[in-house]
């Protein structure tokens, strides 16, 4: 079965049926599957009119709308191949988004992006370098009546012909489109809907934005595929008001919800002191995407606890693009597993228990394999290591992606004898999997590795700089030829930098035994984020190197 098919099969069985409830500025609109299957006809029969052919790539550049669902589907329904690709915010700086994608647009040659006209302005030297053609999105394009019975070419696609593609957030390097099958797509949600015991009485309530494989596969896909409803909310309302998710799942009795842990502490630091919401109906909010935390997880509980909230709700997975989305996943209704380590044993590259005394870390669970996933661990040499025993850890099963489009070198780079090397770093212990960083996360310093989110999450708790809000980066020092470690962290207006600086090397220091070089204050706002929300590495790197930063206090920490 194909995409196409299946949406076609939903149609046909239960077309009034809801599929999704799109809400944006406090209005709910209801879409049904004979809706979404029409609608997304009519952008197929567009599609076909400017020229598309079968296996032309489609980019998607759309605000949120449930025109996001319609163009993207059509899209399939023509047989094309379609790819969601972030929309520019206000907070990004619109010279690093739009480089970025004319370097992708360059190399990936879209046949068509489907946009609004008053996007077309700031992107159009970018688009006009190489004559992109656009298709204006709008409600004009559903007017025209789409005939259920038409037979587009996506109808007669193969199963394992590429869907889709889904392009990295570009955090640490230039986006990477993931080529994924039909096959592996549904089959991939078939075996995670078993893992997470999701079925037809349940429903998603999600914020995430569509170009991120969290987004896309866990809400979008999942709810499409299985014929259940999903709760779509605008990606920049829940930034500003995080608790519009718990107002959603609270009216619609949504069942499940995934978020990325920094979005957990957002949730709790910016929901009304006295806020009160019935969430007695969520089976699992499941944490993925980045390290999770389990300081998250208590305080999140801690909050609301008293809505229905408990320890067993809150769930792990461990997912990628690369494998259509999940590899691993906690059972769902008992408390996540959390290994304490001790840190110098840790950073070492053993997982070894801690000492009552010595400082310690606390790695969550990532759970057991989805049905069909092997899981690997294996030193710098691709070989397996022992349990207990950090490395990097290796991926192989049914749904790994078919390559990077149009990255040869990449692909063969990452796909070594049918094993995706993830760049991730972990451990196994009876049987399961435990995250602790990437490799380009890991700071060496003295012969000693340190993860950099680790550093974070320590600079997350130091009064008067703003939580999730730093950046920890490894500095060449030519003086010593050793590598420095650097904290760029936004601040409060009220910061005193120096009490700040002292208090952030302390707590490392305590905590990880590690003596950073200084900390860098910066204005709420400064740091760059990535199209996907999260803080960059790399550029925040790149400003700090060339001294772009506009910077309110600098600390040695002494």
């Amino acid at each position: 079965m194909t995409i196409a098919e299946r949406l076609r099969s939903l149609y046909a069985s239960n077309p009034d049926r809801i599929a999704c409830t799109f809400i944006s500025s406090g209005r709910a609109e209801a879409i049904t599957f004979g809706e979404l299957y029409r609608r997304s006809l009519a952008y197929a029969a567009q599609f076909s009119e400017q020229g598309v052919k079968p296996g032309d790539l489609i980019l998607v550049i759309l605000q949120h709308t449930p025109h996001l669902f319609y163009s993207y589907l059509g899209a399939i329904l023509a047989g094309a191949i379609p790819s969601f690709m972030p929309f520019p915010s206000p907070k990004q700086r619109a010279q690093l988004y739009w480089a970025d994608h004319e370097t992708l647009f360059h190399r990936i040659e879209p046949r068509l992006i489907v946009t609004y006209e008053r996007n077309l302005s700031d992107a159009q030297a970018s688009i006009a370098d190489f004559s992109i053609p656009t298709l204006i999105a709008g409600d004009e394009i559903l007017s025209v009546p789409g005939d259920p019975e038409i037979e587009y070419a996506g109808f007669s696609s193969s199963p394992d012909d590429v869907a889709c593609l889904q392009h990295s957030s570009g955090t640490t390097s230039l986006k990477k489109g993931v080529m994924l099958t039909h096959r592996a797509i549904i089959d991939e949600v078939a075996a995670y809907s078993r893992a997470i015991d999701f079925g037809p009485s349940d429903s998603i309530a999600s914020w995430l934005p569509l170009y991120h494989d969290m987004g896309f596969i866990a809400c979008f896909m999942t709810s499409m595929l299985e014929g259940t409803h999903l709760v779509q909310l605008d990606p920049f309302e829940w930034t500003i008001r995080p608790h519009i998710l718990l107002e959603a799942m609270q009216e619609y009795r949504t069942t499940f919800c995934w978020l990325p842990n920094f979005a957990f502490s957002h949730i709790v630091n910016a929901a009304p002191a006295q806020g009160h919401w019935d969430l007695s109906a969520v089976r699992a909010i499941i944490d993925c995407s980045e390290p999770c935390k389990k300081e998250t997880f208590d305080r999140f509980v801690r909050r609301f606890g008293g809505c229905g909230i408990r320890l067993e709700t809150l769930q792990v997975s461990y997912a990628m693009a690369e494998n259509v989305f999940a590899v691993t996943q906690t059972s769902i209704d008992r408390p996540v597993r959390v290994a304490t380590l001790d840190a110098g044993t840790f950073s070492s590259g053993r997982a070894e228990p801690a000492h009552p005394s010595g400082p310690a870390i606390s790695v969550v669970s990532c759970g057991h394999p989805v049905d069909g996933v092997e899981v690997r661990v294996w030193d710098e040499h691709s070989n397996a290591v022992p349990d207990g025993i950090i490395g990097e850890i290796a991926v192989a099963s049914p749904f790994l992606f078919t390559g990077y489009y149009k990255l040869p070198e990449k692909t063969r780079e990452r796909l070594r004898g049918g094993w995706y090397a993830t760049g991730d770093m972990g451990f196994i212990l009876e049987g399961e999997l435990f995250v602790t960083g990437r490799i380009d996360d890991m700071i060496i310093v003295n012969g000693r590795n340190y993860y950099a989110h680790e550093i974070e999450a320590i600079v997350n708790s130091v009064p008067f700089l703003l939580p999730g809000r730093n950046v920890a980066i490894g500095v060449d020092d030519a003086r010593s030829d050793a590598t420095s470690v650097v904290v760029l962290a936004e601040c409060t207006a009220e910061c005193d930098t120096d009490l700040a600086g002292r208090e952030v090397r302390r707590m490392i220091l305590e905590r990880l035994g590690l003596a950073i070089h200084s900390l860098v204050a910066l204005p709420a706002g400064e740091l760059v984020k990535t199209t996907s929300g999260k803080i960059s590495r790399t550029k925040n790197k790149q400003l700090f190197l060339e001294r772009a930063f506009t910077t309110t206090g600098h600390s040695d920490g002494s």
